[in-house]
């Protein structure tokens, strides 16, 4: 069940929730190697000690186990990220001690310590569970960080999205924690990234554990995309765009419409032309209402579904505050169903 794997070899992902597609920097599947399959081919080399292959989250053997190694990828050197960028991957910490048995911090992706565009690492705090990742901008510097969200010894997906000098730190496709400085670009450095292990030397703050499905995107990609990685529901076959026709909606107390648009586009490399799709409001404590029936849709590949000025009826018995409309798209003849969905957000006056 490598959804994601596979459906990312196609080299550029669309943005979900967004009219700007996210193109893919670099990616590393780590199936016995630190090819990059991306545009780029910013190839990794083993720069100290060695890796080996291991059993990936699906129980297939197509992800690098580290102990004492260091991985180096030269291609990153002065690469100019400009003010976006996401970082998205999959690990698994084997154990709070390093490979001279002390409880130890543990380098996973970075291009430095002190200084760098990003530094992403596991600390010893709470028991070996925190994660932090900082990065350093053009007017300040950012640091989000996770405590007890990270087992050892269990696969966990990581997301670090960083916009404008913003830094959000996503684990399992939950939001943690960001962290904010004045808006620029992320500051560039003559330094490889590094897998694996810190910046500062080949021998320090190795990982004991295990990477996969390191992806470098050049967009700050939405929660919906986060979500969808983490969930394995990705497909780069289709995408959706939504929003209200009036920015910022809000509705009287006593209930009332809200006009959206919708555009769901089936790309021309999909085999699918018939979906499954379903509406749904979130309240602010997170509750979820139908709005709609599972409906059937075809749409043929290249082409594409549109619906202007569709209606959604907020009801009176809504409670007062911030909710959430999603619309969800589901492709029933693929694995897992390819779960996507768009969503606004809008306010319901007390």
């Amino acid at each position: 069940m490598k959804n994601l794997k596979s459906a990312l070899f196609f080299g550029i992902l669309i943005l979900l929730s967004s009219e700007v597609s996210a193109k893919i920097i670099a990616q590393y599947p780590m199936e016995g190697n630190f090819v990059d399959i991306g545009p780029y081919g910013f190839n990794g080399v083993v720069a100290w000690g060695n890796s080996s292959l291991t059993s990936d989250r699906h129980g297939e053997f197509k992800a690098m186990q580290f102990y004492k190694t260091t991985i180096r990828v030269d291609g990153f050197r002065n690469y100019n990220f400009g003010n976006e960028l996401t970082v998205s991957f999959w690990m698994k910490r084997s154990s709070i001690k390093n490979h001279y048995g002390r409880d130890s911090y543990m380098g996973l992706i970075n291009n430095g310590m002190g200084n760098q565009t990003f530094d992403i690492r596991m600390g010893r705090e709470a028991g070996g569970s925190f994660l932090f990742a900082k990065s350093t901008w053009q007017n300040g510097s950012t640091s989000s960080s996770s405590t007890n969200d990270i087992t050892i010894g269990k696969w966990h997906h990581v997301a670090v999205v960083l916009k404008d000098g913003s830094s959000k730190l996503y684990v399992d496709g939950r939001f943690i924690r960001e962290s904010s400085t004045n808006p620029g670009d992320l500051l560039t450095y003559n330094r490889p990234v590094i897998f694996g292990a810190n910046a500062n030397g080949k021998d320090h703050e190795n990982l004991n554990g295990a990477l996969d499905d390191i992806i470098f995107f050049d967009r700050a990609l939405s929660e919906e995309a986060i979500i969808s990685i983490a969930n394995d529901t990705y497909s780069e076959a289709y995408n959706i765009s939504l929003s209200p026709t009036v920015p910022n909606p809000v509705v009287p107390s006593a209930g009332g419409q809200i006009e959206y648009n919708l555009t769901f586009n089936n790309e021309s490399t999909n085999t699918s032309s018939d979906f499954k799709v379903w509406k749904i409001i979130t309240t602010k404590d997170g509750i979820d209402y139908p709005v709609s029936n599972l409906l059937d849709i075809n749409v043929l590949p290249g082409s594409s579904y549109v619906a202007q000025s569709e209606v959604i009826e907020v009801p009176s018995w809504l409670p007062a505050g911030q909710h959430v409309f999603r619309w969800y798209v589901s492709d029933p003849a693929k694995e897992g169903g390819n779960i996507l969905s768009a969503k606004f957000t809008f306010t319901k006056q007390p």
